[in-house]
């Protein structure tokens, strides 16, 4: 009987561990990125070859990031054995520096599983053998110094084409545009760079590289000034202008010419600075200025600038500011004296100058208690940017204590005034005001960064 009872008591004990043994929770398999290849060095303009091994994950997304930008990426959603491989598209753009450059890889998994993983590439313009302006089936050959290649010979009667290069290792890369201000790598659009009556004896033409600045014989352009007899009827001119044209107004009188739009010379000539396109030009006698406001090159109206909910600008011509009567262009007040309406007159908006891609600014001369706001379009009010699109402090924007923005429940949508930066302090600026020069950043429309400087001429 003793047998027995053994026998049973270590079958039960056989039990009872196996019974506890599979009640021991399994171990997870942790949910990682076990492996990055990519390569450590690489150019601008070129693809490059990755492998991620991440054997749990449903995709793998590669970025491409500086200073917290994404210049690019890809997500590849296929993989073998865990091994997601694809090309990262290296961006070649305007300005894009040299350097030492982040890639983030991102694997997904089922529900929350999340990993991340960041890999250092280094990117370098591409050494070119060859440049040349390619008009037609007319090949411009340029010379190189440092990043500028240079053609001086001559030249047609008007030249219209786009830049074509060659590696050192062989490969042919095109840098074309709608103009000069918006060349793209890669594209083989015309850039129509001038039309004159008369060939060129020797003119030089020249691109850079690494800015994509491009110089061309540009001839003097004559503009009249329009009468003005009746301030109620002031005399317009439309003008297309060309970026970097030396301008000689007739007829000018005693007229200011806008900062913001025209580089005063000091030999009677004026040159144009702002982005090339159609404006119109009016002689505002009882300001004693030159209006200046951009034409849409699409409507033939007054530009404007708009984006879509997804942040893309679909629209990037002109930014329009309105405000009370103690602000205005410098030496001049906003309103006009005898006007019915002292100031918020949207007939008086001024037109920012487009001076870069995204980049657009206006001078004003501030008075005590100015207030103003920045509009899309010159006549309607509903389009205002304000502390709804993140115009303030603390947002990106560096008002260096001339200016703030009060939200809607103090003076209205993102009204801009002076101030010290201090809740309810305002700075006293003296009889004559001060000069301030504003700038925006509209890359991100949705995060409008906005500088403010005080400034002298």
């Amino acid at each position: 009987m003793k047998k027995i009872f053994s026998i049973f008591s270590a079958a039960a004990l056989l039990f009872s561990a196996v019974a506890c043994q599979s009640e021991k929770p399994q171990e997870e398999t942790k949910f990682e990125i076990s492996a990055c290849q990519i390569a450590e060095s690489a150019e601008f303009g070129e693809t490059v070859d990755f492998a991620i091994t991440a054997k749990a994950a449903q995709n793998v997304t590669v970025a491409l990031i500086k200073d917290a930008k994404q210049l690019s990426s890809v997500t590849v959603r296929e993989s073998v054995d865990g091994v997601f491989s694809g090309k990262l598209e290296l961006p070649y753009a305007k300005n894009i520096a040299d350097g030492e450059y982040n890639v983030m890889v991102m694997a997904m998994g089922t529900g929350a599983d999340r990993a991340e993983q960041t890999v250092k590439i280094n990117l370098a313009h591409p050494a070119f053998a060859s440049v040349a302006f390619v008009a037609g089936t007319e090949k411009y050959e340029l010379t190189a110094s440092e990043t500028v290649w240079s053609y001086t010979g001559a030249l047609p009667a008007s030249l219209s084409g786009y830049f074509e290069a060659k590696t050192v290792a062989g490969a042919v890369c095109s840098f074309g545009g709608k103009n000069v201000d918006n060349i793209e790598f890669g594209s083989t659009s015309t850039i129509d760079l001038y039309s004159y009556e008369s060939a060129i004896t020797e003119g030089t033409i020249s691109f850079d590289v690494v800015s994509f600045q491009v110089t061309y014989p540009i001839e003097a352009l004559y503009v009249a000034v329009p009468e003005t007899t009746d301030a109620a009827y002031p005399g317009t001119v439309e003008v297309d202008f060309k970026k970097g044209q030396t301008v000689v107004f007739t007829g000018l009188g005693n007229l200011w010419v806008d900062v913001d739009f025209f580089d005063n010379n000091g030999d009677g000539t004026y040159t144009f600075r702002a982005e090339g396109g159609k404006y119109r030009l009016t002689n505002q006698a009882d300001w004693g200025s030159l209006r200046t406001e951009r034409i849409s090159t699409v409507t033939g109206d007054l530009a404007t600038f708009a984006w879509d909910d997804a942040g893309n600008i679909t629209t990037n011509e002109a930014i329009w500011c309105l405000g009370n009567y103690n602000f205005g262009k410098p030496d001049k007040r906003n309103v006009r004296d005898g006007r019915v309406w002292t100031d918020w007159e949207t007939y008086d908006a001024y037109c920012m100058a487009k001076i870069d891609d995204y980049k657009y600014q206006i001078t004003l001369r501030v008075h005590n208690f100015a207030q103003f706001k920045f509009f899309c379009t010159k006549l309607n009010w509903g389009d205002i940017y304000g502390s709804q699109y993140n115009l303030r402090k603390g947002s990106g924007s560096n008002l260096n204590d001339l200016i703030r923005i009060y939200a809607s429940a103090v003076l209205g949508d993102g009204n801009f005034q002076q101030g010290t930066g201090e809740a309810d302090a305002i700075k006293i600026y003296p009889e004559e005001g001060i000069l301030m020069r504003i700038t925006m950043n509209v890359a991100n429309p949705n995060s409008i960064i906005v500088t403010a400087e005080e400034v002298t001429m």
